[in-house]
């Protein structure tokens, strides 16, 4: 009773304690470097070269019911060679010039070609489009295309 230790085995607590400590210093694996991490160009820190490749523009003439309506086409390609693997996405498209936002599909399927056409044709002044992969609901760094109509 004299001896004033009041724990039954101070080598647990030794034991213990000197797990802890190794488990806490073996786990310290230094910063992150997240250099790597920006080479997949569906992240929005993407910082690789540009995905999408101009093509062509061109009016188009769409019969309707309705009536015939006069269309500005333009069209882009991705550059799939420079994804990581594989993927399915779409294209986002934000229209600069009339603050429009839309979803394109591969045209013709199974291509890397897409065709956007705005409902009010430009000439003479470039039309230029804001572009980004989309991805499972993400959107990945926009780029910037600019046509000019003739």
């Amino acid at each position: 009773m004299g001896d004033g230790c009041n724990d039954p085995d101070p080598m647990k607590k030794l034991g213990f304690l000197s797990i802890m400590i190794a488990l806490f210093t073996a786990c310290d694996k230094g910063e992150l470097d997240t250099a790597p991490l920006t080479t997949n160009p569906f992240d929005p820190d993407y910082n690789g070269a540009n995905l999408f490749e101009y093509d062509t523009t061109f009016t188009e003439l769409i019969t309707f019911p309705n009536g015939a309506f006069l269309y500005q086409v333009i069209e882009f390609k991705v550059r799939e060679e420079l994804f990581l693997s594989p993927s399915n996405y779409t294209v986002r498209v934000h229209d600069e010039e009339n603050g429009t936002t839309t979803e394109l599909g591969d045209s013709p399927a199974n291509s890397a070609h897409f065709i956007y056409r705005r409902p009010e044709p430009v000439i003479g002044a470039p039309v230029c489009l804001g572009l980004s992969l989309t991805n499972n609901n993400n959107n990945a760094r926009a780029e910037r295309i600019c046509a000019t109509l003739q």
